[in-house]
């Protein structure tokens, strides 16, 4: 089945190497895990780029590679590497998955469940564990799926100390009790009438009665007593961390992420129906967001402008009255479906997706098609073997020209170079359809006979291309030809560069951070606030958010228009306006919106250094001009309890001390409950009155290997301190970054900005450099302006190989370079942008010109004027003008791309000029008249 999707997701490729190693700080990760992890596997051949993150308990190591990497193979490298030191790492240190997604993934479908009875949002969370993830996960295509939201259940054992300690019981013999008497096992085979059957002991608990009915050894009463004479056994919910709301209310909300080659629009389907098939009474389904409805909305979208085009073409021809119509609607509609059928197939045979480009090649192939008839065809300037020799020569010209933006952005070139070739295969094929479906139909009988082209006398409302010129007007325009290319030069270097494909859907992520010691109360006080002011925003349809402490995730969308789209983040800031200590900042998930948030990296030697430098640059770059934001990507230290142990006790370990301490206060997952087909977890932990302060630590009594109790308090002191949450490292060194909104500066420019003034904050051996994301779509001027140069050089290598004449191609190529240079200043000095949309266009435009001038230019053209074609202007409105009016913010790229068409069409009538040099006078003569004898054949005709 053939994959359908919009514009290409432009993926580096990259591998993340995930280990959980549970109840440890993020400093210990880092040492432990990360650090070694790094220097394993940094040797490995074909690396841009490691970065890692170390929080408490996990690491992530995020390996990006060059664009040619094979990622299965790289994936068994790192698995090896990997187990060369697994052995090295503590036993509790979970095995290490390699993952080939990226944490940093959007999810292509949101849904909202909601209880329309009274079930509690306990029993819809235990619904959704168990049931709704795990037939959504069974998705072909679908990576991962996470829920969010809700209470979630469990078997709550909170224990007495001082019961503990009256009965001399250690913790960790509640803990074994309930690890080793819920277990089934396979305990040995047995060996009956020639068959062998496996003995299985089962002793799963099934009631809570179960638990409180648990026997527990006591040496000093000389019997066993059981788990209810020291702890409270309770259906309870995990404390609350974490939330899910869809606009003010309550909900489940449940992410879907894809596979990077995966059938959206299938997954979507399958969604739609695992979840009409898990609806039931007292439950509600909402797909809040689904990517694959933007993608049909979208094809949907080009379909009805299709169907407007073909429409205003039907009423053109009638209106024109020597039109065959249905002939003439037959060919557009053949060389239209044919032209996808091909490339449709195609894409299928290479396993490509058919996406928006595949679409813009077909418009190109229409675009360049019609130059090429009304230039050549209609007007009969060439016979068939000179049109088969021009249409060798162009359709293989269109990749090529496209071939040199490389130089810009590898991943985008590949994808406008599979562009091209489709384009060119949609010229040839429109040609082909012509030729043998329009013309072999065609009953005017006239067309069989030679055609009697008579020279017209120059009208002085034409424009006239090879007009002698006077000398002092030669010499403006040689001036100006030499001027009009630095112009441009200097435009493009001051201009934003933004080559990449940029998908603006109805939707803005949003982003709240508080202090790092919120909790989540208090978190989630503060964005509720946030939320009912969005609410109240116009232009917001929708609000969904995932709250955590001290942080909030939020999946904004909002009303289209043609003019909201850029005013809507200014809107959203102006509604939610300041909440301190909250910071709340709003982006698109997209290239633009990265380039538009260009994120900056410092890089150190110390996490402590670097937590002092950093926030001082992000305030000195705040106060500079035409800075809009500055935004921290880590949390600042926060404040923690410190426990520095006294002495050594040989009778008691510092784990112990560490794991005793943990239950106590967070408590500790011993095992699993099964209820209802449900797996609930069992947490022990100390009751509340154990665990208010910090000052309850020192009344904790721990039993060390000799069976006497000493108090904890009396093996550590307590003091407050600082501690990240998070260890970021890039290149095995330690990093922090920040990210700078401003629509004042290119990337490169804001990087030299900011590394010049901030150079008195920074510590030695610090330095700032672009992300590396930010750097691969943001490339230097210089690169730009070789670009540019080569795809000129290409058109005047063209033209010396079609005329086979260096003078004649110097005079085209003259004419061109003058054009493109007024029409990219232009365009650069407006816009202040060299975006997608231009990098497609102004190389159509190039086609354009080159098909253009090759007509009418001495050697294949009949007469010396350019005359104004206006049916060739007609088939271009009708073909372009819905396009242009009724295209939705998905197809910006296809709107600039025609519109940069559509006005150099105009502007060739006037900026098309003729320079004339000395080495081409004679010439001009020799070919003019050699033009007079082809055409006269030896016989008197009108000059």
């Amino acid at each position: 089945m053939l994959n359908y999707s919009l514009f290409p997701v432009v993926k580096n490729p990259a591998l993340s190497i995930v280990v959980d190693y549970p109840g440890t700080d993020a400093e210990t990760v880092e040492n432990t895990i990360t650090i070694p992890l790094e220097n394993q596997v940094s040797t490995i051949g074909g690396i841009s780029e490691i970065r890692s993150t170390s929080e408490k308990g996990k690491s992530l190591i995020r390996l990006d590679f060059e664009n040619d990497t094979n990622i299965d193979v790289k994936t068994l490298e790192i698995k090896e590497r990997i187990e060369t030191i697994i052995n090295t790492f503590p036993k509790e240190v979970r095995k290490p998955r390699v993952l080939n997604f990226d944490p940093n993934e959007m999810p292509i479908a949101v849904i909202s469940l909601n209880a329309t009875d009274s079930r509690s949002l306990g029993e819809l969370r235990a619904f959704a564990d168990s049931i709704v993830k795990k037939d959504i996960e069974g998705i072909n295509g679908v990576s991962k799926v996470t829920v969010s939201g809700g209470k979630i259940k469990e078997i709550l054992i909170s224990f007495d100390i001082r019961k503990l300690n009256s009965y001399n019981i250690r913790l960790a013999d509640i803990n074994e009790a309930i690890y080793f008497n819920n277990r089934t096992s396979t305990i040995a085979s047995v060996e009956e009438k020639g068959g062998l059957y496996q003995v299985r002991l089962k002793g799963k608990f099934s009631k809570l009665d179960d638990l409180v009915d648990l026997p527990i050894s006591s040496p000093d009463i000389g019997k066993s007593i059981t788990l209810g004479n020291v702890a409270n056994i309770q259906n309870s919910y995990r404390d609350e961390d974490s939330t899910y709301r869809v606009n003010g209310n309550q909900n489940i909300g449940i992410y879907v992420y894809k596979k990077y080659d995966a059938n959206i629009l299938s997954i979507s389907s399958e969604i739609k129906k695992t979840v009409s098939h898990l609806s039931q009474d007292g439950t509600k389904f909402d797909l809040l967001y689904n990517q694959a409805d933007n993608i049909r909305n979208t094809y949907f979208n080009l379909i009805c402008i299709i169907a407007v085009t073909i429409a205003i073409l039907f009423f053109a021809a009638k209106k024109k009255g020597n039109i065959d119509i249905p002939k003439f609607i037959g060919t557009i509609l053949s060389q239209l479906i044919l032209s996808f059928l091909l490339i449709s197939f195609i894409h299928f045979i290479l396993k490509k997706d058919f996406d928006l480009l595949c679409v813009l090649s077909i418009y190109l192939s229409f675009a360049i098609w019609i130059v090429f008839y009304f230039n050549f065809i209609q007007n009969h300037t060439i016979d068939s073997i000179g049109e088969k020799k021009l249409l060798l020569f162009i359709t293989p010209s269109i990749p090529i020209l496209f071939f040199p933006g490389i130089l810009l952005n590898n991943t985008v070139a590949v994808n406008l170079i599979r562009m091209a070739i489709m384009t060119s295969i949609g010229v040839l094929n429109n040609y082909i359809v012509y030729k043998y479906f329009y013309q072999n139909l065609s009953t005017n009988k006239l067309d069989k006979f030679p055609t009697i082209i008579t020279i017209p006398e120059k009208s002085k409302t034409q424009s006239v291309l090879y007009e002698p010129q006077k000398n002092k007007r030669d010499l403006i325009l040689n001036f100006l030809l030499i001027i009009v290319p630095i112009v441009m030069i200097f435009a493009l270097i001051q201009s934003s560069k933004e080559v990449y494909f940029n998908i603006e859907d109805d939707r803005i992520y949003g982003y709240v951070e508080l202090p790092a010691d919120s909790n989540f109360e208090y978190t989630d006080e503060i964005v509720q606030k946030i939320e009912s002011k969005l609410v109240a925003n116009p232009n917001v349809k929708d609000v969904i958010s995932q709250v955590e402490p001290s942080h909030a995730f939020l999946i904004i969308n909002y009303h289209k228009s043609f003019f909201s789209s850029d005013s809507i983040i200014p809107s959203l800031n102006q509604s939610v306006g300041r909440q301190n200590p909250a910071f709340c900042y709003f982006t698109k998930e997209s290239d633009l919106g990265r380039m538009k948030e260009v994120s900056l990296d410092i890089v150190g030697q110390s996490h402590s250094d670097l937590n002092k430098s950093v926030p001082k640059i992000a305030n000195l770059i705040t106060n500079l001009p035409g800075i809009h934001e500055v935004i921290l990507n880590f949390k600042q230290p926060r404040n923690e309890l410190q426990l520095d142990l006294n002495n050594r006790d040989p009778l008691l370990q510092n784990s112990e001390i560490g794991s005793f301490l943990r239950t106590v206060v967070q408590g500790s997952v011993i095992s699993k409950y099964n209820e209802n087909n449900n797996e609930l977890d069992i947490r022990v932990r100390a009751s509340k009155e154990f665990r208010d302060s910090e000052k309850q630590l020192n009344k904790f009594l721990i039993k060390n290997n000799s069976g006497e109790f000493s108090s904890i308090g009396s093996s550590f002191t307590q003091r407050e301190t600082l501690s990240p949450i998070k260890f970021f490292r890039k290149n095995k060194r330690p990093n922090l970054s920040i990210s700078v909104r401003t629509d004042s500066y290119n990337p490169n420019t804001l990087l030299k900005l900011v590394q010049n003034s901030s150079q008195t904050l920074l510590n030695n051996n610090e330095r700032i450099e672009l992300n590396h994301r930010i750097e691969k779509l943001s490339k230097s001027n210089t690169n730009f302006t070789v670009y540019i140069i080569l795809i000129l050089l290409t058109c005047f290598f063209f033209f010396i190989i079609y005329t086979e004449s260096l003078k004649t191609s110097f005079i085209y190529f003259c004419s061109l370079l003058f054009f493109y240079c007024i029409f990219a200043s232009i365009y650069l000095i407006i816009f202040k942008t060299y975006d997608i949309g231009f990098h497609i266009g102004s190389v159509i435009v190039l086609i354009s010109l080159l098909l253009h001038i090759l007509s009418n230019f001495p050697e294949i053209k009949r007469q010396n004027t350019i005359p104004i074609n206006w049916d060739f202007y007609l088939v271009a409105i009708a073909l372009f003008l819905p396009l242009l009016i009724l295209s939705t913010p998905e197809l910006n790229v296809f709107k600039k791309v025609f519109g940069l068409f559509m006005i150099s069409l105009i502007l060739s009538r006037f900026l098309l000029i003729h320079f004339n040099f000395r080495f081409a006078n004679v010439f001009e003569k020799v070919l003019s008249t050699n033009n007079i004898s082809k055409i006269s054949g030896g016989k008197n005709v009108r000059r």
